[in-house]
């Protein structure tokens, strides 16, 4: 029931006589509406001062004044086109808005793709290791013609030392990976996989990827069973593949280099990994930023 026909009612009875007490148990009874004798008292003033149609007053401003310029829009949609990127490394790349902002822009124009993890509790643990070269996680994921692609990244900083494109998934083409990647960057002292068959399975037989780690002095770790979270940092730099090689015109080594080296990194406080692996000790722990 709109509020006017209450209204209009009310200062019928009123103009009747009845009393603010008996106006408003008859609109309760009448209506199923309830208000205070301050708001019946309220409605009686303003229709004495006259010019008053029975409606609420628009609260909104006559003039509204917005935190960004048409130009600041057109800039956020135009660079989320060309590089695909979240609304933290827009902002990241000179963009003088709130992320909320810059969110609420990218909705209504149609280029959101959404929140996954919205409405999900989180229950894992987020663990880093202190240094480059602590830990490497390799994790593979296979393309729909049935080709293979196998990302290398280091735990600390987030830097994704090879991206390995091979038709088959073998303990072969994984050493051969490895080896080009220790051979550019050094070895790490640890490496973490899952269980697929190409890293050794569970590990409790004799195998050649547990034997080539042995053999580089390299501590072979598997994730638990059914824990994909574990490799969760390189399992998200796969999805993160998939979703930007478009924008670098599905080239992977310019997609490593745009992501090692100008891509920006929320869990890195805005540095890139190319910034902190290289740079290590001037930003480590991220103290002195």
């Amino acid at each position: 029931m709109r509020k006017d026909v209450i209204r209009r009612e009310f200062l019928k009875l009123r103009l009747a006589g009845a009393t603010y007490k008996e106006c408003q148990h008859i609109l309760h009874k009448e209506y199923g509406a309830c208000f205070c004798l301050r708001t019946l008292k309220g409605w009686k003033s303003r229709f004495e001062r006259g010019n008053w149609n029975l409606r609420d007053i628009s609260r909104r401003p006559q003039r509204i004044r917005y935190r960004y310029t048409a130009e600041d829009l057109e800039d956020v949609i135009a660079l989320r086109k060309r590089t695909g990127y979240s609304t933290f490394q827009l902002r990241q790349k000179g963009i003088s808005m709130s992320e909320s902002m810059m969110k609420r822009i990218i909705k209504g124009s149609g280029l959101s793709r959404g929140n996954k993890m919205e409405g999900i509790r989180l229950k894992w643990i987020r663990f880093e290791r202190d240094t480059p070269n602590s830990l490497w996680q390799l994790d593979g994921t296979q393309r729909e013609d049935g080709s293979w692609i196998l990302p290398v990244e280091d735990d600390c900083s987030r830097y994704c030392l090879a991206i390995g494109e091979m038709e088959h998934m073998t303990t072969e083409n994984v050493i051969q990976l490895l080896e080009e990647a220790i051979a550019m960057h050094g070895k790490p002292r640890e490496i973490l996989t899952d269980n697929g068959p190409e890293f050794g399975g569970n590990g409790k037989g004799e195998n050649a990827f547990d034997r080539w780690c042995e053999k580089q002095g390299i501590r072979h770790i598997r994730s638990r069973i059914h824990k994909p979270t574990t490799v969760g940092k390189v399992s998200r730099l796969q999805y993160t593949i998939v979703y930007e090689l478009p924008y670098c015109r599905n080239d992977l080594e310019f997609f490593r280099w745009r992501y090692n080296c100008d891509r920006p990194h929320r869990s890195l406080h805005g540095l890139t990994p190319h910034q902190v692996y290289f740079g290590w000790k001037r930003h480590k722990k991220y103290k002195e930023l």
